[in-house]
Formats: C-alpha cells, sequence, structure tokens
C-alpha cells in the first residue's frame, strides 16, 4: 500500500491512529464472520439442515459444538 498512498510530513500520528481503529474493527469482523460460518456448517453437516446467515446471527453453539467444527475445518485442510 506504501506505493499507492503517501502520508504528508506531520500527519502520521492521525494516519497511526485512523489505521489501528480499522484494524480492530477488521478483526472484530473477522472474528463475527466465523461465528457465523461456524453455526452454518455445523447445522450442516451435524444436524443436516439448512441455516441461511441471517437465521446464524441470531444462534450460538456450546465450546463443544465449536470446536467440532475447528476439528472438521482442519480435517479438511490436511487433505490438501
Amino acid at each position: 500500500m506504501q506505493d499507492f498512498f503517501r502520508c504528508e510530513a506531520g500527519f502520521e500520528g492521525r494516519v497511526a491512529a485512523v489505521v489501528d481503529r480499522a484494524a480492530k474493527k477488521l478483526v472484530k469482523d473477522m472474528y463475527y464472520e466465523a461465528r457465523v460460518q461456524a453455526i452454518i456448517k455445523y447445522h450442516a453437516e451435524h444436524l443436516g439442515e439448512k441455516v441461511t446467515k441471517r437465521d446464524a446471527r441470531t444462534k450460538y453453539l456450546t465450546r463443544e459444538q465449536y470446536l467440532e467444527v475447528k476439528y472438521i475445518n482442519a480435517c479438511y485442510s490436511l487433505d490438501y
């Protein structure tokens, strides 16, 4: 990104604050999206139900259920 955007002298602190705020938001968004996808995957593979993203946003899994989805993902990634 440094090839396209340059910070004017004197604005380094302001730029750092904006980048920090944006990075924190992106990390929160990634956790949120991972939770929703785990719920969709768990319902599809373990319960045989199709859950929409909209419905998945209001559901939660137990710790053990999340770990089962994680295990399934780890097994798939080892097959490559």
